[in-house]
């Protein structure tokens, strides 16, 4: 019988998902639980030699916080293989690894048995410094403004996740129109970028932030990173293009974009992101590699 661990933030999503519930499913399905809710401390990572795989009940953010901690983790030490119960409201990560998260707790937790393991590259972002990860994606403009204005606007009114999605394209949206343009110098391999952006990403996954597809050829352990931009001369037909989304019209955007294994950026912005962490810039130039294969997701084989 398998021994899983259960790390839940009972605060993401839309619903109270109690505790016993999903233990319950979880053990109804044959295996052994043990619970821990990540909001109180990380007294689970004593657990982990003991379990064969880790269940992140959550959203993206909850995940990162769990691979944090994973990371920590020496190369002896046994390699957790980790599942997630989509329960944020964008679950970008989820997306990425073909986890349906309109399907409940129960239908995901039957589909463990018939499962594979997926390989998935983390992004590293470091100066002489700082060092950090990334999951999703690193990035300079519009995304940090959006995480920033978003802890400040009135959600009072939003019912579930499909509008706070909404509310957030919104938001995106007024940003775009107003946001100042951003001096960037890429370098990649032998070639050099530069310009002036109002989006520039980094990405590991497909999409970040609501749900925003930006490197649909992007995979999880390909070993390469998609750098992904806007610039200046795009803003209006990207304003256009987020204008569209927030209508539900099917509509795609002619991002620019190239791949790279290992790049150095030089933006000039008063803000950056980290996953969906605000954060500013690292001091001087920001240096970008991916460490292949170093997490293992369970997923559904399709």
């Amino acid at each position: 019988m398998k021994q899983a661990i259960l790390l839940h933030n009972p605060g993401a999503g839309d619903e109270d998902h109690l505790k016993s519930d999903l233990v319950e499913c979880i053990e109804n399905e044959g295996y052994t639980c043990v619970y821990f809710s990540v909001k109180k401390g990380d007294s689970w990572v004593h657990q982990l030699d003991q379990t064969d795989f880790a269940i992140v009940a959550g959203g993206d953010g909850t995940v990162r916080g769990v691979v944090k901690e994973l990371m920590k983790r020496t190369a002896l030490d046994k390699k957790i293989p980790i599942t997630i119960l989509p329960m944020g409201t964008a679950n970008n990560l989820s997306i990425a690894l073909g986890i349906d998260s309109n399907l409940n707790h129960a239908k995901h937790i039957e589909s463990w048995k018939n499962s594979k393991r997926q390989r998935f590259d983390v992004g590293v972002i470091k100066n002489a410094d700082k060092t950090d990860f990334f999951l999703e994606g690193a990035g300079y403009g519009v995304f940090p403004h959006l995480i920033k204005k978003m802890i400040g606007v009135d959600k009072s009114k939003v019912k579930n996740s499909k509008d706070e999605l909404k509310l957030a394209l919104e938001v995106l949206h007024e940003i775009i129109l107003s946001a100042k343009s951003e001096k960037y110098c890429i370098k990649a391999d032998d070639r050099i970028y530069e310009g002036n952006c109002i989006l520039l990403e980094v990405m590991n996954i497909q999409s970040i932030g609501p749900n925003l597809i930006l490197s649909p050829e992007a995979a999880t352990d390909d070993g390469m990173f998609n750098v992904v931009y806007v610039d200046e001369d795009q803003r209006a037909d990207f304003a256009e293009y987020i204008k569209k989304r927030i209508d539900q019209q099917d509509v795609a955007f002619n991002y620019k974009s190239f791949e790279a294994k290992e790049l150095t950026i030089d933006c000039d912005s008063a803000y950056m992101h980290i996953d969906d962490e605000l954060i500013l810039p690292l001091k001087n130039i920001a240096v970008y590699e991916v460490r292949e294969n170093v997490l293992e997701f369970l997923v559904p084989k399709i």
